[in-house]
């Protein structure tokens, strides 16, 4: 096992190899001249994850060379004292960000009395999968009074305990809880009691079950999460629409993440996406994706008319069709494209007139190739227009032959349609209208 200054020194400090990122700066004491009492001259952002580190070392030392440490990065080592990690936090005076990540941290080894005074600069706190009980973290953050966000994920918590006296945490904006096993917004509501200046809470691939609280709890939720900007609930096991409409109750909310509900992910995406929008107006941002004035309209029209026929309307029905009116069902379009034509076919150059099956999901190449066949003559050699006709009007005539690669289903040809072939050298092709290259 190693302890925090050991690996300090063994990837910062001097060796064999000169590529390293820090100054060594030698210090002149009257006492000694010896080489453990140079100074090293570290960066800010210390990052030793995975270094084996079980303890803090010498804590003198420590404060020596980690005066000026703002960033300092522990994942994946082997620290279980609360105690050690308190003495860490003391000996760097201007750390801001700590990360614990994956460090089995031991909830009863928190001292009794610490004697430590407060973080004053401390604003970023990771400590997922520590371990933490809520009753540590509430211990933790009232020795951190200006902390910003914290990291409680993989920590196994289903409830969230009340510090007592209950107090709150008014400098916390950002909150990760993920992978929890919380199931009732009954506890998540304590999140915002506690962290009443939150702005983004993340929750996701957690047991969370549904939004309801009690009548008490719903009441305030808008005072409760009065400042909640954004929220992500991605792969959580929300059952009903009922559950997400409460989200409309908070005032500021305009940013959701819902991806990978399975109540929601047996709705075509399309479709999904507007009831989302629809049913939650607050909502600027759906996914990662802004919603713009137009698509919120759409989906809103789209909405009405999903539940128009519905013996059993949902309440935001009403709301919208008192916004947009009454709207008529869309027209049933048959799409299907034709695939088969029977057209007529002229061949001037040779005084013929004749009927010519075509296939619209063939190109204009393959077309050449029959007509080749039918007048005897190579594909190179021709030219083959298409008279657009109207109820008996010409309309336009357009060069085909100029796109061989191109589909005929993109013409949107009809049976009234006259397909006429010529010889590359005639002139006097088509004079009844302005030929058009399409």
């Amino acid at each position: 096992m190693t302890s925090l200054v050991d690996a300090i020194i063994e990837k910062y400090g001097p060796g064999e190899d000169e590529s390293f990122d820090f100054i060594a700066v030698p210090r002149r004491r009257l006492e000694s001249t010896s080489s453990e009492n140079d100074a090293l001259i570290l960066p800010s952002v210390l990052v030793l994850d995975n270094s084996g580190i079980s303890c803090i070392g010498d804590k003198t030392k420590l404060k020596e060379m980690c005066h000026n440490t703002t960033e300092l990065d522990l994942t994946k080592n082997h620290l279980t004292d609360w105690g050690e990690v308190l003495c860490l936090i003391n000996g760097m005076p201007k750390l801001q960000f700590l990360n614990l990540c994956t460090n089995a941290l031991e909830n009863n080894s928190w001292p009794q009395a610490p004697s430590v005074g407060a973080f004053s600069q401390l604003e970023h706190l990771i400590l997922n999968n520590t371990g933490v009980s809520w009753d540590v973290t509430h211990n933790l953050l009232k020795l951190c009074p200006i902390v910003k966000e914290i990291h409680l994920s993989l920590n196994d918590h289903d409830d969230i305990s009340l510090p007592e006296p209950f107090q709150i945490y008014p400098t916390v904006k950002k909150i990760h809880m993920s992978k929890n096993k919380i199931r009732n917004w009954s506890e998540l509501h304590k999140v915002g009691r506690l962290f009443p200046n939150m702005e983004h809470f993340v929750n996701i691939e957690s047991d969370l079950e549904n939004l309801k609280s009690n009548a008490e709890e719903e009441n305030t939720i808008a005072e409760t999460f009065s400042n909640m900007k954004s929220l992500a609930l991605t792969q959580t096991k929300v059952q009903s629409w009922e559950d997400l409409e409460v989200l409309c109750l908070c005032p500021v909310l305009g940013d959701l993440k819902v991806l990978g509900i399975p109540f929601l992910e047996e709705i075509e995406e399309k479709s999904r996406r507007q009831q989302l929008i629809s049913r939650l107006p607050n909502i600027q941002c759906l996914n990662g994706t802004p919603i713009s004035d137009c698509e919120r309209e759409d989906a809103e029209r789209a909405f009405i008319r999903l539940y128009m026929d519905s013996e059993d309307k949902p309440s935001r029905y009403f709301e919208l069709e008192a916004l947009h009116g009454k709207l008529d069902p869309l027209a049933t379009v048959d799409m299907d494209v034709c695939t088969k034509l029977d057209l007529e076919f002229h061949i001037p150059f040779q005084g013929r007139k004749e009927r010519l099956e075509i296939n619209t999901l063939q190109t204009v190449r393959e077309l050449m190739k029959t007509i080749s066949k039918i007048v005897g003559l190579p594909a190179s050699k021709l030219k083959v227009y298409r008279k657009v006709i109207f109820e008996g009007d010409l309309l336009d005539t357009q060069l085909m032959s100029m796109y061989p690669k191109k589909n005929l289903w993109s013409y949107n040809m009809t049976h009234e349609d006259v397909i006429v072939c010529d010889h590359k050298d005639n002139q006097s092709v088509v004079k009844d209208v302005r030929v058009k290259f399409c």
